[in-house]
């Protein structure tokens, strides 16, 4: 699914090291298909949609487990121990002030957030290696002396054509989107869609390349900004962009948290909880109208 059109471009976050884009694609039209259609919005055909798929940029070559169903398998055990960079320490804090308060005890601050993020509907109530797993390849996307941003980028260079109109990057993916449309003015892209965005953290903020230049002037070169953050999604933590970024079309949403057995990630930050939302379907038709005149 996805040809050589791709009019409309969406980006994965975390958690997809052992996944395709073809597997992807395939639930994220339907979700997008669904949405679109309750919305009473034209569908885009499905050779008009394709996938940015970066996850394989975390892995090293002699990794093995391509393909693997369960991406749990391939979790490594982290422990609480494991989280030695600061920088994983401090967005472990941030993502857990969107969670609820924490329970009396703990034996440090890192543990509490944790353990606060474990117990969250909003994540599915994921384990602490998952939770770990996650901050980690943030961390790895933002660090400069890593080769995944590289890795990343040059993916969605090869995705983006001259038709494309409507970007949309979720979670991790959203940071990917952003940098690669500040990179390229040159591209025709009208909407860009910002789904559970870590955006708002300053700590991303502050490692984003190219740098905004200041607070609310920081604006990738495309006609319009929608950025679509559930109530209960502790990692698009900060709900509202244009404060920080500037003509941002900010767009709260509630997403409740559902689970399937052997699937990961399925609470409000889910990505077909976001892809079936009408603030989207209208984002992506709007988008794609525009682009036709």
């Amino acid at each position: 699914m996805g040809g050589t059109v791709s009019r409309v471009v969406i980006c994965h976050g975390i958690g997809y090291q052992y996944k395709h884009a073809e597997t992807m694609l395939t639930e994220w039209y339907e979700a997008l298909r669904v949405g679109m259609t309750d919305a009473a919005h034209p569908v885009p055909d499905a050779a008009d949609v394709a996938a940015v798929y970066y996850g394989s940029c975390f892995r090293s070559r002699g990794t093995k487990g391509g393909g693997v169903d369960d991406e749990l398998r391939d979790i490594p055990s982290f422990e609480i121990g494991d989280v030695r960079d600061p920088f994983e320490l401090e967005l472990l804090e941030a993502f857990a002030e969107g969670t609820d308060a924490p329970l009396p005890g703990g034996k440090g601050i890192g543990q509490i957030a944790l353990r606060r993020l474990e117990r969250h509907e909003g994540l599915g109530k994921p384990m602490g290696r998952t939770v770990i797993w996650m901050i980690r390849q943030v961390r790895r996307y933002l660090d400069a002396s890593d080769t995944v941003r590289e890795c990343a980028q040059k993916r969605f260079e090869r995705v983006v054509t001259p038709e494309t109109r409507v970007v949309i990057g979720h979670s991790l993916g959203s940071v990917v989107a952003y940098e690669a449309l500040r990179a390229h003015p040159e591209w025709n892209v009208h909407t860009f869609i910002s789904v559970g965005s870590p955006l708002g953290l300053r700590a991303v903020q502050d490692r984003l390349l190219p740098t905004p230049p200041s607070a609310g002037n920081a604006l990738p070169p495309v006609a319009r900004w929608v950025n679509v953050a559930a109530k209960d999604d502790p990692i698009a933590l900060v709900k509202h962009l244009e404060p920080a970024f500037g003509d941002v079309d900010d767009r709260p949403v509630v997403n409740l948290p559902w689970h399937k057995p052997g699937k990961y990630f399925f609470g409000s930050h889910s990505v077909l909880r976001y892809l079936t939302t009408e603030e989207v379907a209208e984002a992506v038709a709007t988008g794609l109208a525009a682009g036709q005149r």
